[in-house]
């Protein structure tokens, strides 16, 4: 790597810097760094940008994100420091030098990116390391060859393995990063083949999960099946195409959309309610609203697709439903009475005492009870503010 001779600070336009295409191959074009955006709306860039003139251009090294921040929010000049670089090939190694260590996190995606540098800078050393002991060891007479033997297992242990330094380099074990390369030469398959919702959605996966991820590389019969679905748009994440292979159904959230309500063919619990409302739906759940019989209270359940064994039914409370949406409008300034109403959303029908409440909210009783605290409420700000008047003017 070449080494920062004499670094020159100066501060120069966004405008006359341009990225090095690696950095964007690596960490994309647009990230989302809300922490070092606050900073430096705040107190402005910290840390200079790396850049090369080598070619007459400003190529920004190491400071990507900071640039990109600094355009948005409209920032006339930037900090550079620029560093001497005499080949395309050392840019490329300053690149990855400096952004060995970068802050912000980084994707499996975007480390393995990095590990496919490392392998092809460290690979021809660690070859040059072994034909130098061979020449070593072959310059040895016989006399010297048990000494010799021993000698150059010293030197070759004395250097690591490849895989070892790029694990550590990458912050991951051994294990992981032999799987993550195949997943990562997947990838970079299918981005040659272009089927880039393939790509997209098993990078998601492998940034989610290595382990995952390497499984369902493995699982030929299920993984080309999958990757074809995505590109037919049938399925929208590896998951979901997991699940279609396996259960045989497409998607097996599909069927289900919030606050449906659902009769089950026998109770989850004793004490539950036959029946529940969808509130929710992840990746991995379709999330039950459901009424505890003993104390009345909602109940929240976590089911996967293929533990639901229910059917669907006409909406209970459809007028209620009405009524509440109303009522929260009606007093979205009042954060107790809107609590209160987002609970009664989740239940899938409502008692007698639930209705006597909704009846209360909607009274005339109430809504002037309401109207009279804002009032006197109002009042005691006018009243306050005098007297801090006063105080000042004292």
């Amino acid at each position: 790597m070449s080494e920062v001779k004499n670094p020159a600070i100066v501060y120069i336009s966004p405008a006359e810097l341009v990225v090095h295409p690696k950095l964007i191959e690596i960490y994309g074009e647009n990230e989302e760094r809300p922490a070092l955006e606050k900073s430096i709306s705040e107190k402005g860039i910290l840390e200079s940008l790396k850049v090369s003139a080598r070619t007459g251009v400003n190529v920004v090294l190491a400071g990507k994100c900071r640039l990109q921040i600094a355009r948005q929010l409209g920032i006339s000049t930037v900090k550079v420091e620029f560093v001497e670089s005499g080949s395309p090939e050392e840019d490329l190694k300053l690149v990855l030098d400096f952004n060995l260590h970068r802050e912000g996190g980084k994707t499996h995606y975007q480390k393995f990116h990095e590990g496919q540098y490392w392998e092809s800078v460290l690979r021809p050393q660690a070859k040059e390391r072994q034909r130098q002991s061979a020449r070593r060891l072959n310059q040895s007479n016989d006399s010297n060859l048990n000494h010799s033997v021993t000698e150059s297992k010293s030197q070759l242990g004395k250097g690591k393995r490849v895989i070892q330094e790029v694990s550590e380099n990458l912050n991951i074990s051994v294990g992981s990063y032999h799987k993550g390369k195949k997943v990562f030469e997947l990838i970079s398959q299918l981005r040659e083949m272009e089927k880039f919702k393939a790509v997209v959605a098993l990078e998601m996966e492998f940034n989610r999960s290595i382990d995952a991820a390497y499984k369902f590389v493995c699982n030929q019969d299920i993984c080309y099946q999958v990757i074809d679905l995505l590109e037919a748009d049938e399925i929208g994440s590896i998951g979901d195409g997991i699940a279609w292979m396996l259960n045989g159904d497409r998607n097996p959230f599909r069927r289900f959309q919030l606050d449906q309500v659902y009769q089950f063919k026998k109770r989850l619990r004793p004490e539950l309610e036959i029946v529940g409302r969808v509130i929710g739906i992840t990746n991995e759940f379709v999330v039950f609203g459901l009424r505890n019989l003993v104390n009345m209270s909602l109940e929240i359940v976590n089911l996967r697709p293929r533990q639901i064994d229910a059917e669907l039914q006409d909406e209970p409370s459809a007028s209620q439903r009405k009524r509440i949406f109303h009522l929260m409008q009606k007093f979205s300034d009042v954060f107790p009475v809107q609590v209160s109403l987002a609970e009664l959303l989740k239940l899938p029908n409502l008692t007698d005492k639930e209705e006597v409440l909704l009846r209360m909210y909607e009274s005339d009783v109430f809504e002037k009870t309401w109207e009279d605290y804002k009032i006197q409420m109002k009042a005691m700000e006018v009243s306050t503010n005098r007297k801090k008047d006063k105080i000042c003017a004292a």
